[in-house]
């Protein structure tokens, strides 16, 4: 049977930030928290934002989420929001103040710490703050999904935040919130969309509607993120890009697979999730190569401009691999700065990961062995 998601409501488009004072309003919210990163008020993204926002309501700020999301994080940001008497949030960044944003919502209306939440999800109901995100880079996907990633502690392997009821109630999604995004960014968030978009596709749940939007989402990041790093100025590309992040966010309901799997191998670090997952997609496509239906890779291949009517995943991977030199991110994990050598433990936490669970094929032990060794590089 097909499982057809319901996202949260959506604005998007250029302009699509003059949404935000009546879905406010309509929401109740007239002492809004934003919660963003020091990285968004030096380019000025915060301003753009407070100049949004009706001179009338009582706004604070909390603009110190950390580059990885932390428990400490969520947990002064809810310092904030009780002092200022909060009753409603405005995410502003990528995915790790998006993230942030979702274990907020429910430590903001329950009696309990942002721990015992984490290791308590089925605590979690309806009964949450209001949550509005506006995405500020083009690949997490984060502003539409219903899980993420808290660390305990700086560096931790992350804890999961998954919940129908942390899902955001409506994601404005103007591209004029992603234009100060820098290259090398915008290069990992929007590789990282294309491993959304690739791992929904080709899940083991069934959705046809989805893995269209699926598939389109690919063609966009193809087509335009070349574009997008050479000049951040491209509204045309950043207006795909913004579109594949999403489009990469709905494939994400879906599930995920050893992509992912892989990159909580290295969770023990400050490496960039949307780098570690480009990284590891080509050793993944190469591994489904001989074992997944050639029809689904072939399908995948078409959407990514490529030719191949046998050895598909084979054909995939080279071209992420080609796309990763092009646009300057690493081949792997080596060259991104991990040191650590306990590969036993990698291939456990790769193996072990709940990302398996919707993946066509799923890796064995020794499978992994291959596939760590391979992109740890």
């Amino acid at each position: 049977m097909a499982y057809i998601p319901r996202f949260p409501d959506i604005h998007f488009d250029y302009g699509a930030i003059k949404e935000l004072a009546p879905e406010l309003a309509a929401r109740g919210v007239d002492r809004p928290l934003i919660i963003t990163d020091q990285g968004l008020v030096e380019h000025g993204v915060l301003q753009q934002l407070l100049d949004a926002i009706p001179a009338d309501l009582s706004v604070s700020v909390f603009d110190k989420i950390p580059e990885n999301p932390t428990i400490a994080g969520v947990e002064q940001a809810l310092e904030v929001y009780q002092a200022n008497t909060c009753n409603g949030i405005i995410g502003l960044g990528g995915g790790s103040v998006l993230d942030s944003g979702k274990a907020l919502r429910a430590a903001a209306t329950m009696d309990m710490s942002v721990l015992d939440i984490l290791n308590n999800l089925d605590k979690i109901t309806a009964e949450v703050a209001p949550y509005i995100t506006i995405p500020t880079t083009a690949g997490t996907g984060a502003e539409i999904t219903f899980g993420g990633g808290i660390h305990p502690e700086k560096n931790a392997p992350a804890m999961t935040i998954r919940s129908p009821f942390v899902k955001p109630d409506l994601a404005i999604c103007d591209p004029d919130f992603t234009m100060t995004l820098p290259p090398r960014l915008t290069a990992a968030t929007g590789m990282d969309a294309l491993t959304h978009c690739v791992e929904g596709f080709l899940s083991n749940n069934l959705n046809p509607p989805t893995e269209a939007i699926a598939l389109d989402g690919t063609r966009r990041v193809v087509d335009f993120v070349e574009r997008a790093v050479a000049n951040g100025s491209d509204r045309e590309a950043r207006y795909n890009m913004s579109m594949a992040a999403l489009q990469g966010g709905m494939a994400i309901y879906m599930g995920l697979g050893p992509i992912h799997a892989l990159s909580m191998a290295f969770g023990d670090s400050p490496l960039h999730h949307g780098t570690l997952v480009t990284v590891a997609m080509p050793s993944v496509m190469r591994f489904y190569n001989d074992r997944l239906d050639n029809r689904k890779l072939e399908q995948y291949a078409e959407a990514m401009n490529i030719s191949a009517s046998k050895d598909a995943g084979n054909h995939i991977a080279d071209a992420v691999a080609e796309m990763n030199a092009k646009l300057g991110l690493p081949s792997t994990v080596r060259e991104m700065g991990y040191e650590k050598t306990d590969v036993d433990r990698m291939i456990k936490e790769a193996h072990d990961s709940g990302f398996n669970i919707p993946a066509p094929i799923r890796p064995s032990m020794d499978d992994y062995e291959k596939l760590v060794v391979e992109v740890l590089g």
